[in-house]
């Protein structure tokens, strides 16, 4: 199967169970369920903050470990046989193991005191999501364990099976809690994913790649001896750019997955589910535009490096507009979509009209501030990293102000404010002082050296 076919195969699954879950949620759950679904979604999703992006740091080295790999000692199924690949192999596993063993011995009794005191109105018996909870929390840790063997298999060129691992994950898994929704399961239908996930990922290296399996063994085995002189060191090959990425993994979470907790917990189950189910229809509609921008990632930073800068403006300018025309058409369609549904029993389970117009418009916020970021990043820099992080550090404690004050409604007007005014002029700001700056290096590069 061709690369390109089998990474759009698996991000169009995503999008598209994104949307069915959505539904199913909507028929399956009631109003306060719906809300510890999502609370359950967006409080799990804290393990983003152990990982810190390791997993995409992990692909970004293996990847140039594998080119400088010669071709005559690659092992099994292609893999680099050179002791560093062995060596960042077996570190990242040791890592993941604490990681994996630290999330789970924080998040299950966090969650437990969260979800025990932060119910607002009729509490949830303990049945239905204290074990669920817990379950979750382990699972989601297994799912982590195995995270390095994926990322580095990725990263050595597998790019075609690790994506059809995926899109299988993701099509079982989500077909599973489809079932287990209908069957009136309640919250252990969010188990499935992750469970399936860690089931499909485990019998997987067993079967094709259990040579990774054995270079961990054997370099535990090393480890014990001492390790060998050539091994790959940690804090100068990984953590420079983990830094990088924990702090876009961290705004990320801040700026996307908190705000359903912190209006469970101040503002009631009921209220949370609407945010969680409106924010998940907001989300896919950003994911589908970003697909303009993403497609173009690597011929923008050709562009670069070609000194080609009519060719890198081109590119943005249709990213741009075609993305962004097409996240405005479709806002507009599903404007009108919640006024026809809004007088029904399905309307309930959003947010009210205006609250809802605000989230998506959250949503285009985000999405043309990631739309500079990604012609930007094609000069190799992170000139936005700062104002994003800080525009976080400023909308979180608004929204947990205003969640408990005027509940979803305050918590959309806060985000929407500190975007408008901070975020999205001093991005553009940036974007245009930060590209003039380089053009002009790298124009005067070229006539010293003509």
């Amino acid at each position: 199967m061709n690369s390109l076919f089998a990474l759009l195969a698996q991000r169009s699954w995503v999008a598209l169970s994104g949307l069915l879950t959505t539904v199913m949620v909507t028929l399956y759950l009631t109003p306060q369920l719906q809300g510890w679904y999502y609370a359950f979604m967006g409080m799990v999703m804290l393990y983003s903050l152990f990982d810190l992006g390791l997993a995409q740091v992990l692909i970004s080295i293996s990847s140039s470990l594998s080119q400088q790999d010669d071709s005559a000692k690659k092992s099994f199924r292609g893999l680099p046989a050179n002791d560093q690949f062995k060596s960042l192999l077996f570190q990242a596993v040791r890592k993941y193991g604490w990681i994996a063993g630290i999330f789970v011995l924080i998040m299950i009794p966090l969650g437990v005191l969260f979800f025990w005191t932060g119910t607002k109105g009729a509490p949830m018996p303990r049945d239905q999501w204290f074990w669920q909870w817990i379950v979750l929390v382990v699972v989601t840790g297994v799912v982590m364990l195995l995270t390095p063997f994926l990322s580095m298999l990725e990263g050595a060129g597998n790019i075609t099976e690790v994506a059809v691992l995926r899109l299988t994950q993701g099509v079982l898994g989500s077909i599973a809690c489809w079932y287990l929704l209908w069957k009136g399961a309640g919250l252990w239908a969010l188990i499935m994913v992750p469970l399936i996930s860690a089931i499909v990922t485990g019998i997987w290296l067993r079967v094709r790649f259990a040579v990774l399996l054995k270079v961990v063994r054997d370099a535990t085995k090393e480890f014990a001896r001492h390790a060998t002189q050539r091994s790959l060191s940690w804090a100068k090959e990984v953590w420079p750019l983990q830094w990088r990425f924990g702090v876009g993994w961290f705004t990320s979470y801040m700026l996307t997955q908190i705000y359903t907790p912190i209006l469970f917990y101040l503002s009631g189950s009921v209220v949370a589910g609407q945010m969680g189910v409106s924010f998940a229809i907001a989300n896919m509609v950003a994911v589908l535009s970003n697909s303009w921008t993403s497609r173009h990632v690597s011929r923008m930073a050709q562009a670069v490096s070609d000194q080609n800068w009519s060719a890198l403006n081109r590119l943005f300018k249709n990213d741009l507009l075609w993305s962004s025309g097409f996240f405005i058409f479709s806002a507009l369609v599903l404007c009108l979509g919640h006024q026809i549904l809004e007088p029904t029993k399905y309307g309930q389970r959003l947010l009210p009209f205006w609250p809802f117009a605000g989230l998506l418009a959250i949503s285009f916020v985000n999405h043309l501030t990631g739309t500079f970021g990604a012609q930007l990043r094609a000069f190799q820099k992170e000139p936005l990293m700062r104002i994003m992080l800080s525009g976080a550090i400023v909308i979180v404690p608004l929204a947990m102000f205003a969640a408990d004050r005027y509940a979803a409604p305050g918590v959309v007007c806060a985000i929407l404010f500190v975007q408008l005014v901070y975020v999205l002029p001093v991005t553009i700001w940036t974007w245009r002082a930060f590209r003039a700056e380089y053009s002009s290096t790298y124009r005067d590069a070229a006539y010293v050296g003509a």
